[in-house]
């Protein structure tokens, strides 16, 4: 895959959010993001990888073009999965809080024990459980775990069932991601508990035209813990890749 116009501008920005969160993940940003061009905020729909990358690539192919991408976690996962399906969707990405690699074997065992508690209905627990992973231990406020907690139990469990499904279904994407020309901006936060640097550090070494920023003290969901400086960071980005 060859380079994109650096020059080129885009007309619409998709926005996928991580599991069991919401938009509030990237609206706590826009006051401060200055990208241009129309945002459609999206979920994630299907039970399978492949499935929700199919369903974002149709909601790709409907916007005026050209199209940029920003996911977070899973969002960002499948974000990847619908790029390697169709290269030329996307003209830029920012990958945030993610992971490229398939599922390691500890990860499916505790998948599996959150599909068994689940279905027994301890759904309100396990949004209490998850929430505080989500953030810097530095960071972390009675607001932020509120927060966390309040997107979970707007999804609630049927969508958490659907969403275990796609984690379930991972594979490694880090073969296929050269194929994507798109210019990338890939954020991992330096206190994320979730996402190592290490799994960004792939993302950006397997991608042509990404490029990576550690964000000093924050985690996974940085989005949240300093809109501001997230939001600034993916500001400086845009302008220099399009100036």
């Amino acid at each position: 895959m060859g380079p994109r116009p650096a020059t080129q501008r885009i007309r619409t920005w998709i926005r996928v959010p991580g599991m069991l969160c919401t938009a509030e993940i990237f609206t706590a940003m826009d006051p401060y993001l200055c990208l241009g061009g129309a945002t459609v905020d999206t979920r994630i729909e299907g039970t399978t990888l492949d499935e929700a990358a199919e369903h974002l690539l149709e909601l790709a192919r409907r916007q005026e073009g050209p199209v940029g991408i920003i996911g977070l976690s899973l969002g960002a996962i499948v974000a990847m999965a619908a790029a390697v399906k169709d290269p030329s969707i996307f003209h830029a990405a920012v990958l945030i809080s993610t992971n490229p690699r398939g599922p390691r074997p500890e990860q499916m065992q505790a998948w599996e024990e959150l599909v068994r508690r689940n279905t027994a209905g301890a759904f309100p627990e396990i949004a209490g459980d998850l929430a505080p992973a989500l953030f810097a231990p530095a960071r972390i406020t009675a607001a932020l775990l509120r927060t966390g907690t309040a997107m979970a139990e707007h999804h609630g469990p049927r969508v958490f069932a659907d969403q275990l499904g796609i984690q379930r279904s991972r594979r490694d994407l880090r073969t296929e991601l050269p194929r994507v020309g798109a210019r990338t901006l890939v954020l991992a936060g330096s206190e994320d508990q979730l996402c190592t640097q290490d799994m960004h550090q792939d993302i950006a070494a397997a991608m042509p035209h990404a490029e990576l920023h550690i964000m000093s003290g924050a985690g996974h969901l940085m989005t949240l813990e300093d809109p501001a400086s997230t939001a600034n960071t993916i500001n400086h980005w845009n302008r220099r890749k399009t100036s």
